[in-house]
């Protein structure tokens, strides 16, 4: 009872997290856009957040060694609440004068956002038996892309009704809401780090991650595969896709709203399917992850050479599953393989990394579109996620086979 209780207080702390900062986003964005008229202001907001996103996931090993992960959501939760409410504040007075106060709150705010993901996820792997983790992994990843989907979707109703200051309420009430929550129903036992990790110099324990995702081959292999995906998820930035729908697909703004929402609706697919058949999945994690990196890279390879708007969607629609199913059996690997005592550290250095890695790819997608054009971007991100499967086929798949007929 106590692991379902805590179970379904991470579920809701995820969804109130995401569909708080999907509104909170969306404000900020529409505010400094109305303020300044100015696209490149209004995308700096983007650009400081995954900066400081990044810095909170590196520096998360900093301080896992001296408190419990229940702890970390909860005072990382309540710092957000605060800054929140300080931009509140910013917002209200509407002055350009603020505007360099309102990044560093966004940084502030973004930096402990960057502690939620590993911090779930390693809390996951600490109250989810190993042959249910599969199932807990796809009922978060349903309910993540339908409260996305819904907070993106009615968030500019919400905005026009209420505005950018008072939406911004409605993210401090989610997440208030998120920290009694945890406080309440996330009563498992979770023990103190031992004395040896506490007494870890600020060097050792920032650098604990990164070295243990470089110490074991299986670890080794999952990052470069992260890496490559993380190129490849240039796709999905709001202006490349809109580049696509206009120079290839020759459609206007409705159609790329229509090729979001089917991404999103897949996914939500993709995270049903796999929280019905979590049994199949479970004792097959590593051939279904390279299904759904191997069908996800050739959907997208696909996508790149068509100029046909409905078989775009169509492809779209199947982008979702498929992506789903390489992330959680990917997730649910790196739980199963990694301990209580390295869990979140190992997690916290491969989400800077990734993020890493994706901001830059940010930084590039426009040279590259500009250069080789924005078919180019899909057929490209394509071939690196099949050139991923096929390093996860040959070190992991071929390497388990080999070990079974010994």
């Amino acid at each position: 009872m106590n692991m379902r209780r805590a179970y379904y207080s991470i579920l809701y702390s995820q969804t109130a997290v995401n569909l708080g900062f999907s509104l909170y986003t969306m404000a900020v964005i529409l505010f400094l856009f109305t303020k300044t008229g100015s696209t490149a202001m209004a995308s700096l907001m983007t650009f400081v957040s995954i900066v400081f996103r990044v810095l909170g996931s590196a520096v998360l090993p900093l301080v896992t060694g001296r408190f419990t992960l229940r702890s970390l959501l909860i005072g990382s939760q309540l710092i957000q609440v605060i800054l929140l409410v300080c931009l509140f504040y910013v917002i209200q007075t509407g002055s350009s004068a603020f505007f360099f106060l309102l990044f560093c709150l966004i940084g502030g705010i973004s930096f402990c956002n960057g502690w939620f993901a590993p911090v779930k996820s390693a809390l996951i792997g600490e109250i989810i038996p190993p042959d249910q983790r599969v199932k807990a992994n796809g009922l978060l990843s349903a309910a993540d892309q339908t409260v996305q989907f819904a907070g993106w979707s009615l968030g500019g109703v919400i905005i026009a009704f209420l505005g950018e200051s008072y939406t911004i309420i409605i993210t401090v009430m989610l997440l208030v809401s998120s920290v009694l929550g945890i406080i309440l129903f996330l009563q498992v036992h979770m023990c103190a780090p031992p004395e040896a990790v506490r007494r870890r110099s600020l060097f050792a324990s920032a650098a604990s991650g990164w070295a243990y995702l470089f110490r074991q081959k299986q670890l080794r292999i999952l990052i470069v595969m992260d890496v490559i995906e993380s190129w490849a998820g240039m796709i999905w930035i709001g202006s490349v896709s809109l580049t696509y729908v206009h120079d290839v697909l020759h459609k206007g703004e409705a159609w790329w709203g229509y090729v979001n929402g089917v991404y999103y609706a897949g996914t939500m697919l993709g995270g049903l399917i796999i929280y019905r058949l979590s049994g199949k999945f479970e004792r097959n994690l590593i051939p279904f992850m390279l299904t759904g990196a191997l069908a996800y890279g050739m959907f997208t390879f696909i996508y790149g050479l068509i100029s046909s708007a409905v078989l775009a969607l169509f492809l779209v629609l199947c982008m979702g599953p498929a992506c789903v199913l390489r992330d959680l059996t990917q997730e649910t690997f790196l739980q199963n393989i990694t301990t209580e005592q390295t869990r979140v550290n190992i997690l916290a250095a491969r989400s800077a990394l990734v993020q890493f890695i994706f901001m830059f790819s940010i930084i590039g997608t426009g040279v590259i579109s500009d250069v080789f054009g924005v078919r180019f971007i899909y057929v490209g991100a394509g071939l690196l996620l099949l050139f991923s499967v096929i390093i996860g086929f040959s070190q992991l798949q071929m390497k388990k086979t080999v070990q079974s007929r010994m």
